[in-house]
């Protein structure tokens, strides 16, 4: 099971962040991590904008709370409204 982290940051324009890793609901340990693998979920927190949703994998990419805010600028930028 995903355990769910969070953490703020500024892009650069001045739009404040809010990037949480969430997962598919109540998923069992022993499905397959292709077909449900944790996500990014990222909301504006300043502004009215839509979330926007990115596939993520702490194991290979790192936790949330080592990466650099420059990263998670990218990760925004790579992100989907859907």
């Amino acid at each position: 099971m995903v355990r769910r982290s969070m953490r703020e940051f500024d892009d650069v324009d001045g739009s404040r962040w809010r990037v949480e890793l969430i997962s598919h609901g109540g998923t069992s340990e022993y499905l397959n991590p292709k077909v449900h693998r944790p996500i990014l979920q990222f909301s504006c927190l300043n502004r009215r904008r839509p979330r926007s949703y990115l596939g993520y994998s702490p194991d290979k990419q790192g936790g949330l709370d080592t990466l650099p805010e420059a990263d998670l600028r990218e990760l925004l930028s790579q992100a989907t409204v859907h």
